[in-house]
């Protein structure tokens, strides 16, 4: 992939350079302010530089290919896993047979939904004190009974916004950010009639921000990308009373370097909710991992998206009971729609329902 560099005016020049030469899927390696015609730093007139590439999808996929192009982390977590797998392994076969039946395929199921050996074994433990085998056996009491040992197992907040207030959505990679900042908005400005403002600091995919403004444009709702944190804060600072709504990159849990620039703009921002997206479709390591390398920044709260699209939450679950509260939970593409208060949802009968495999 060739790096090239362009010069303009303005931001909006060099965009639109990079876009004919590029195209819309062209990626911003990096942006700063040079100055030309100056005399020892003095007088000159200021331009944009930015540097970039065309996305060139095959070597893209190529390189993912090369075992090589893995960072050292992420080779780190990867024998971390395999060796936790090992010792969950021999946890099981410890733990096999311990409990009568039914109670002895309740903890398998637990296990094979997410759950290591020691809480699969703690949960059947609290329950064998609590019911018979022969209660066990009854379809109704082992569903109140799992009901009532999950209740209160993810924490839930309801997410007030109000005038003024500033809110970034995080995370890795195609968990569905801007799909959800378009919903909430939709709701916000749509139907509660508050004023907002989205911004985008998405700036690694031109056509990232892009499908932010046509939802933006859709809604009628004001819409601008911003490249430093400091170009944030001149416009947070010039609006008043409006809700402001920040987009930002995908980024990979183990890219540090990247969460690293993200924090920075919560820290100039300093916004009053930063919410972590996760899609529920992956694993419970992934999703660990997520908020492991992405807590530093600040998280207030968490997104639950793609619930739509799986039969099976509990391993994800697992990773956030723990975590911050959960806000939002989206299940559909639908924009406005297709999103809950997770104050609203009913998590324990999720869980239920995997738990009996009905």
């Amino acid at each position: 992939m060739e790096l090239k560099k362009y010069t303009a005016q303005t931001m909006a020049e060099a965009m639109i350079k990079i876009k004919e030469e590029l195209g819309e899927n062209a990626i911003i390696v990096q942006t700063r302010k040079i100055k030309r015609g100056s005399f020892l730093g003095i007088g000159g007139k200021t331009y944009v530089e930015v540097m970039a590439i065309k996305d060139d999808e095959k070597v893209v996929r190529e390189e993912k290919k090369t075992p090589s192009q893995k960072t050292l982390e992420e080779e780190i977590a990867e024998i971390k896993m395999s060796i936790k797998g090992v010792s969950e392994r021999i946890s099981e076969v410890r733990m096999a047979g311990l409990f009568p039946e039914p109670f002895e395929n309740l903890r398998i199921r637990l296990i094979e939904l997410g759950m290591n050996a020691s809480e699969s074994f703690s949960i059947v433990s609290d329950l064998t004190k609590k019911m018979t085998v022969e209660d066990a056996k009854d379809s109704q009491k082992i569903e109140f009974a799992i009901r009532q040992l999950f209740d209160n197992f993810v924490k839930k907040q309801n997410v007030n916004f109000s005038a003024g207030q500033k809110a970034i959505f995080v995370g890795p990679t195609g968990v569905g950010k801007t799909t959800t900042i378009a919903k909430i908005a939709a709701k916000l400005g749509l139907k509660d009639k508050l004023p907002l403002l989205i911004l985008s600091f998405d700036t690694y995919r031109i056509s990232a921000a892009q499908q932010m403004k046509t939802y933006a444009d859709i809604m009628h709702i004001p819409f601008d990308v911003i490249y430093t944190p400091d170009q944030a804060m001149e416009i947070i600072s010039s609006t008043s009373n409006r809700i402001i709504l920040i987009d930002t990159a995908g980024r990979s849990q183990f890219d540090e370097l990247k969460i690293s620039e993200i924090e920075t703009y919560v820290k100039t921002i300093k916004p009053e909710f930063v919410f972590l997206v996760i899609d529920v479709t992956k694993k419970r390591m992934d999703v660990e991992e997520s908020i492991k390398h992405f807590s530093p920044i600040g998280i207030t709260h968490v997104v639950l998206t793609k619930i739509d699209e799986t039969v099976s939450i509990f391993g994800p679950l697992m990773a956030i009971k723990n975590s911050r509260p959960v806000a939002f939970v989206t299940n559909g593409q639908s924009v406005p729609g297709d999103i809950i208060s997770a104050a609203d949802f009913d998590f324990e009968d999720f869980i239920v329902k995997e738990v009996v495999n009905r």
